[in-house]
Protein backbone atom coordinates (compact mmCIF):
# COMPACT_ATOMS: atom_id res chain seq x y z
CA UNK A 1 0.00 0.00 0.00
CA UNK A 2 1.59 3.22 -1.24
CA UNK A 3 1.37 6.30 1.13
CA UNK A 4 -0.21 9.63 0.05
CA UNK A 5 1.65 12.76 0.06
CA UNK A 6 0.54 15.92 2.12
CA UNK A 7 -0.18 17.87 -0.66
CA UNK A 8 -3.11 14.97 -2.52
CA UNK A 9 -3.54 17.67 -5.02
CA UNK A 10 -0.43 17.18 -6.91
CA UNK A 11 0.58 13.63 -8.41
CA UNK A 12 3.89 13.35 -9.80
CA UNK A 13 4.81 11.31 -13.02
CA UNK A 14 8.04 9.80 -13.65
CA UNK A 15 9.53 7.70 -16.47
CA UNK A 16 11.42 4.34 -15.48
CA UNK A 17 14.77 6.19 -17.17
CA UNK A 18 14.95 8.23 -14.24
CA UNK A 19 15.50 5.18 -11.32
CA UNK A 20 13.59 6.44 -8.80
CA UNK A 21 13.97 3.61 -6.23
CA UNK A 22 10.79 1.46 -5.80
CA UNK A 23 10.11 2.54 -1.86
CA UNK A 24 10.36 6.13 -2.45
CA UNK A 25 7.69 5.57 -5.36
CA UNK A 26 5.66 4.00 -3.01
CA UNK A 27 6.09 6.61 -0.28
CA UNK A 28 5.20 9.35 -2.29
CA UNK A 29 2.48 7.76 -4.70
CA UNK A 30 4.58 8.51 -7.95
CA UNK A 31 3.35 7.13 -11.07
CA UNK A 32 5.72 5.19 -12.99
CA UNK A 33 5.88 5.37 -16.84
CA UNK A 34 7.77 2.62 -18.60
CA UNK A 35 10.95 1.96 -20.84
CA UNK A 36 10.53 -0.53 -23.62
CA UNK A 37 13.35 -3.44 -23.36
CA UNK A 38 13.62 -4.98 -26.68
CA UNK A 39 15.66 -8.38 -27.10
CA UNK A 40 15.42 -9.48 -30.64
CA UNK A 41 12.02 -9.40 -31.45
CA UNK A 42 11.05 -9.89 -27.86
CA UNK A 43 9.44 -6.58 -26.39
CA UNK A 44 9.08 -6.16 -22.50
CA UNK A 45 7.89 -3.07 -20.68
CA UNK A 46 9.93 -2.45 -17.64
CA UNK A 47 8.57 -3.31 -14.23
CA UNK A 48 5.29 -4.47 -15.83
CA UNK A 49 6.31 -7.26 -18.26
CA UNK A 50 10.29 -7.26 -16.58
CA UNK A 51 11.74 -6.71 -13.55
CA UNK A 52 15.57 -5.52 -13.17
CA UNK A 53 16.70 -9.19 -12.00
CA UNK A 54 15.15 -10.20 -15.09
CA UNK A 55 16.54 -8.23 -17.46
CA UNK A 56 20.24 -9.04 -16.15
CA UNK A 57 19.17 -12.76 -16.70
CA UNK A 58 18.40 -12.23 -19.83
CA UNK A 59 21.31 -9.97 -20.74
CA UNK A 60 24.08 -12.58 -19.89
CA UNK A 61 21.61 -15.57 -21.36
CA UNK A 62 20.15 -13.88 -24.60
CA UNK A 63 22.35 -13.36 -27.71
CA UNK A 64 21.10 -10.54 -29.07
CA UNK A 65 22.35 -7.07 -27.29
CA UNK A 66 19.18 -5.38 -26.07
CA UNK A 67 17.88 -2.26 -27.03
CA UNK A 68 15.40 0.33 -25.14
CA UNK A 69 12.85 2.71 -26.73
CA UNK A 70 11.14 5.92 -24.79
CA UNK A 71 7.84 5.30 -23.56
CA UNK A 72 4.90 5.55 -26.17
CA UNK A 73 2.71 8.64 -25.47
CA UNK A 74 0.01 6.76 -24.92
CA UNK A 75 1.69 5.19 -21.81
CA UNK A 76 2.04 8.75 -20.80
CA UNK A 77 -1.32 9.49 -21.37
CA UNK A 78 -2.62 6.34 -19.11
CA UNK A 79 -0.55 7.77 -16.42
CA UNK A 80 -2.49 10.89 -16.83
CA UNK A 81 -6.09 9.60 -16.58
CA UNK A 82 -5.04 7.52 -13.73
CA UNK A 83 -3.82 10.52 -11.77
CA UNK A 84 -7.09 12.25 -12.31
CA UNK A 85 -9.20 9.56 -11.51
CA UNK A 86 -7.29 9.44 -7.95
CA UNK A 87 -8.19 12.72 -7.32
CA UNK A 88 -4.96 14.76 -8.40
CA UNK A 89 -6.37 18.16 -9.48
CA UNK A 90 -2.54 19.04 -11.09
CA UNK A 91 0.16 16.90 -12.09
CA UNK A 92 4.11 17.11 -12.15
CA UNK A 93 5.59 15.12 -14.64
CA UNK A 94 9.88 14.24 -14.72
CA UNK A 95 11.33 12.55 -16.97
CA UNK A 96 15.03 12.63 -18.25
CA UNK A 97 16.95 14.60 -20.47
CA UNK A 98 14.80 15.32 -23.90
CA UNK A 99 18.58 16.03 -25.86
CA UNK A 100 19.31 12.29 -25.26
CA UNK A 101 16.09 10.59 -25.27
CA UNK A 102 12.31 11.33 -26.41
CA UNK A 103 10.97 10.19 -23.69
CA UNK A 104 9.95 14.27 -22.76
CA UNK A 105 8.38 14.47 -26.32
CA UNK A 106 6.60 11.26 -25.58
CA UNK A 107 5.30 12.80 -22.37
CA UNK A 108 4.51 16.35 -23.91
CA UNK A 109 2.05 14.86 -26.55
CA UNK A 110 0.07 12.84 -24.55
CA UNK A 111 -0.59 15.83 -22.35
CA UNK A 112 -3.13 16.61 -25.82
CA UNK A 113 -4.68 13.37 -25.03
CA UNK A 114 -5.80 14.26 -21.35
CA UNK A 115 -7.41 18.03 -21.66
CA UNK A 116 -8.77 17.67 -18.78
CA UNK A 117 -5.52 17.63 -16.78
CA UNK A 118 -3.38 19.71 -15.29
CA UNK A 119 0.01 19.21 -16.19
CA UNK A 120 3.41 20.65 -15.68
CA UNK A 121 6.14 18.48 -17.79
CA UNK A 122 9.96 18.85 -16.03
CA UNK A 123 13.24 18.12 -18.31
CA UNK A 124 15.46 17.46 -16.00
CA UNK A 125 18.44 17.87 -18.44
CA UNK A 126 20.29 14.89 -16.89
CA UNK A 127 19.97 10.98 -16.96
CA UNK A 128 19.24 8.21 -14.53
CA UNK A 129 19.46 8.58 -10.38
CA UNK A 130 20.65 12.37 -11.33
CA UNK A 131 17.27 12.73 -12.82
CA UNK A 132 15.37 10.93 -9.96
CA UNK A 133 16.98 13.17 -7.51
CA UNK A 134 15.15 16.07 -8.34
CA UNK A 135 12.20 14.31 -8.60
CA UNK A 136 13.15 12.85 -5.42
CA UNK A 137 13.53 16.37 -4.39
CA UNK A 138 10.12 17.93 -5.59
CA UNK A 139 8.31 14.57 -3.79
CA UNK A 140 9.53 15.54 -0.92
CA UNK A 141 8.68 19.35 -1.09
CA UNK A 142 5.12 18.51 -2.11
CA UNK A 143 4.76 16.06 0.97
CA UNK A 144 5.59 18.84 3.34
CA UNK A 145 2.47 20.86 1.50
CA UNK A 146 4.59 22.77 -1.08
CA UNK A 147 2.66 23.83 -4.04
CA UNK A 148 3.60 22.38 -7.99
CA UNK A 149 5.20 25.80 -8.59
CA UNK A 150 7.52 25.66 -5.57
CA UNK A 151 8.48 22.03 -6.30
CA UNK A 152 9.13 22.80 -9.65
CA UNK A 153 11.03 26.00 -8.16
CA UNK A 154 13.22 23.64 -5.77
CA UNK A 155 13.75 21.25 -8.58
CA UNK A 156 15.74 23.68 -10.63
CA UNK A 157 17.79 24.43 -7.54
CA UNK A 158 18.95 20.83 -7.38
CA UNK A 159 19.46 20.57 -11.24
CA UNK A 160 22.12 23.93 -11.17
CA UNK A 161 23.64 22.53 -8.45
CA UNK A 162 24.25 18.61 -9.13
CA UNK A 163 26.99 16.70 -10.52
CA UNK A 164 27.09 13.35 -12.05
CA UNK A 165 30.02 10.93 -12.70
CA UNK A 166 30.14 7.66 -14.66
CA UNK A 167 32.52 4.78 -15.27
CA UNK A 168 32.08 1.78 -17.28
CA UNK A 169 33.76 -1.90 -16.67
CA UNK A 170 35.20 -2.02 -20.45
CA UNK A 171 34.13 -0.74 -23.56
CA UNK A 172 32.08 -3.33 -25.47
CA UNK A 173 28.29 -2.25 -24.63
CA UNK A 174 29.16 1.61 -25.43
CA UNK A 175 31.22 -0.17 -29.14
CA UNK A 176 28.28 -2.48 -29.90
CA UNK A 177 25.75 0.72 -29.35
CA UNK A 178 27.33 2.85 -31.89
CA UNK A 179 29.23 5.14 -29.29
CA UNK A 180 32.95 4.45 -29.51
CA UNK A 181 34.52 2.65 -32.76
CA UNK A 182 35.96 -0.92 -32.86
CA UNK A 183 39.90 0.04 -32.77
CA UNK A 184 39.28 2.48 -29.71
CA UNK A 185 37.47 -0.26 -28.33
CA UNK A 186 39.95 -2.90 -28.38
CA UNK A 187 43.38 -0.27 -27.70
CA UNK A 188 41.17 0.82 -24.60
CA UNK A 189 40.41 -2.75 -23.33
CA UNK A 190 43.51 -3.69 -23.81
CA UNK A 191 45.01 -0.65 -21.87
CA UNK A 192 42.97 -1.40 -19.73
CA UNK A 193 41.03 2.76 -19.61
CA UNK A 194 37.99 3.30 -18.12
CA UNK A 195 36.46 6.65 -19.61
CA UNK A 196 34.88 8.80 -17.33
CA UNK A 197 31.67 10.36 -18.14
CA UNK A 198 29.48 13.46 -17.50
CA UNK A 199 26.14 15.17 -18.63
CA UNK A 200 26.80 18.75 -19.64
CA UNK A 201 23.95 20.70 -21.19
CA UNK A 202 21.90 17.56 -21.12
CA UNK A 203 24.28 15.63 -22.95
CA UNK A 204 26.62 12.73 -21.88
CA UNK A 205 30.34 13.78 -22.82
CA UNK A 206 33.47 11.82 -22.16
CA UNK A 207 35.58 14.97 -19.36
CA UNK A 208 38.41 11.69 -18.62
CA UNK A 209 40.11 8.23 -18.59
CA UNK A 210 42.04 6.12 -16.16
CA UNK A 211 43.84 3.38 -16.49
CA UNK A 212 42.10 0.42 -14.44
CA UNK A 213 39.01 0.06 -12.19
CA UNK A 214 40.61 1.86 -8.92
CA UNK A 215 41.85 4.69 -10.70
CA UNK A 216 38.42 5.14 -12.60
CA UNK A 217 36.63 5.22 -9.22
CA UNK A 218 39.16 7.68 -7.55
CA UNK A 219 38.18 9.86 -10.28
CA UNK A 220 34.66 9.68 -10.22
CA UNK A 221 35.07 10.71 -6.05
CA UNK A 222 37.94 13.31 -6.60
CA UNK A 223 35.55 15.37 -9.38
CA UNK A 224 32.65 15.16 -6.91
CA UNK A 225 34.72 16.12 -4.13
CA UNK A 226 36.00 19.00 -6.25
CA UNK A 227 32.40 19.85 -7.19
CA UNK A 228 31.42 20.37 -3.61
CA UNK A 229 33.59 20.90 -1.24
CA UNK A 230 32.67 20.36 2.33
CA UNK A 231 28.74 21.44 1.44
CA UNK A 232 26.54 18.57 3.14
CA UNK A 233 25.52 17.09 0.04
CA UNK A 234 22.55 14.15 -1.22
CA UNK A 235 24.78 11.61 -3.46
CA UNK A 236 23.53 8.33 -5.07
CA UNK A 237 25.60 5.60 -5.98
CA UNK A 238 24.35 3.98 -9.37
CA UNK A 239 25.78 0.26 -10.75
CA UNK A 240 24.60 -2.37 -13.13
CA UNK A 241 24.81 -5.38 -11.40
CA UNK A 242 27.87 -4.71 -9.25
CA UNK A 243 26.11 -4.38 -5.43
CA UNK A 244 29.33 -4.50 -3.67
CA UNK A 245 31.81 -2.53 -5.53
CA UNK A 246 28.54 0.22 -4.81
CA UNK A 247 28.51 0.04 -1.45
CA UNK A 248 32.53 0.29 -1.37
CA UNK A 249 32.00 3.65 -3.37
CA UNK A 250 29.37 4.85 -1.27
CA UNK A 251 31.39 3.99 1.69
CA UNK A 252 34.05 6.10 0.29
CA UNK A 253 32.10 9.19 -0.87
CA UNK A 254 30.79 9.04 3.29
CA UNK A 255 34.85 9.39 3.82
CA UNK A 256 35.17 12.09 1.64
CA UNK A 257 32.17 13.95 1.63
CA UNK A 258 29.61 15.53 3.88
CA UNK A 259 26.71 13.25 3.45
CA UNK A 260 23.41 14.13 4.44
CA UNK A 261 21.00 11.47 2.21
CA UNK A 262 22.71 8.37 0.03
CA UNK A 263 20.59 6.53 -2.02
CA UNK A 264 21.78 3.46 -3.78
CA UNK A 265 20.43 2.20 -6.94
CA UNK A 266 20.54 -0.31 -9.55
CA UNK A 267 20.97 1.55 -13.23
CA UNK A 268 17.79 1.09 -15.26
CA UNK A 269 18.35 -0.97 -19.58
CA UNK A 270 18.59 2.30 -21.04
CA UNK A 271 22.17 3.18 -19.53
CA UNK A 272 22.89 -0.72 -19.00
CA UNK A 273 22.27 -1.59 -22.83
CA UNK A 274 24.52 1.58 -23.62
CA UNK A 275 27.31 1.34 -20.81
CA UNK A 276 27.24 -2.18 -19.62
CA UNK A 277 27.75 -4.57 -16.77
CA UNK A 278 30.02 -3.03 -14.35
CA UNK A 279 28.81 0.49 -15.11
CA UNK A 280 29.39 2.73 -11.80
CA UNK A 281 28.14 6.05 -11.41
CA UNK A 282 28.18 8.73 -8.53
CA UNK A 283 26.01 11.90 -8.23
CA UNK A 284 25.76 14.81 -5.90
CA UNK A 285 24.02 17.86 -5.06
CA UNK A 286 24.37 20.29 -2.11
CA UNK A 287 21.17 20.08 0.15
CA UNK A 288 21.37 24.02 0.52
CA UNK A 289 21.56 24.22 -3.40
CA UNK A 290 20.42 27.40 -5.20
CA UNK A 291 19.59 28.34 -8.23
Amino acid sequence: MSLQTSNTRVRMVVDTSSNVPPNLLAQFNILEVPTTVHFGSDDYQLNRDIDLPKFFELLQTRPEHPTTSQPAPALFAEAYRQAVADGAEEILVVVVSSELSGTWNSARLAIGEVPEADIELWDSRFVSISSGLQAIAAAQFLEAGGARQDAIARMGEVRSGLSTYLTVENLDALARSGRVGGLQKNMGNMLNLKPILTVVDGKVIPVAKARGRRKAVSELLKRTAADHGDQPVVVAVSHAKVPDEADELLEKARSLLNVDTAHIVELDPVIVALAGIGTLGLAAYPVGAVA
